[in-house]
């Protein structure tokens, strides 16, 4: 198994010898981090790392949890990530009015954490995504094409550790 973020393996990616070392031995590549484009993400599954199985999580370390990819979906599908709800929970909200988008729609991620051992609710991300209906059973939204916005608070958003 590989964790990385998707900028390093994009960044191993250009390299023949390590693509050969990583098919070889890795059979598994788990991708969080930083947003991966759905062209990149096709891209890395289905021509760079064939015979690799391809996994992104998508979170935030202030929530203390985060959302899983959602396993069985089609080659042509977009990348589903699941919360780990009841304690994770994620809403996708019109950025201005703060109010829920349609299934469908883009707007801003908020995550919120309610458990035992934390109380972090209604936290604004600096992500955009798509708001995508929960698995079955679930509370809250699901999210697909997640990507960082252009300014939060002001500021230019940064995505990764620099």
């Amino acid at each position: 198994m590989l964790m990385t973020t998707p900028p390093l393996l994009e960044r191993l990616a250009r390299h023949d010898d390590l693509i050969e070392l990583i098919g070889e031995k890795v059979k598994g590549i788990m991708w969080g981090g930083a947003h991966m484009d759905a062209d990149t993400r096709d891209l890395l599954r289905t021509e760079v790392f064939p015979g690799c199985a391809l996994y992104g999580t998508y979170g935030d370390t202030m929530i203390l949890g985060g959302a899983t990819e959602r396993l069985g979906l089609g080659p042509d599908e977009p990348c589903v990530f699941d919360p780990r709800t009841p304690f994770v929970t994620v809403s996708v909200v019109d950025p201005a009015s703060g109010a829920p988008v349609a299934y469908g729609e883009r707007g801003q991620v908020v995550m919120n954490h309610v458990s035992e051992s934390a109380l972090l609710p209604g936290n604004l991300e600096r992500d955009l995504a798509i708001r995508v209906p929960p698995l079955e059973g679930a509370v809250g939204d699901s999210v697909a094409d997640v990507g960082p916005v252009a300014m939060f608070d002001d500021e230019v958003v940064i995505e990764g550790v620099y």
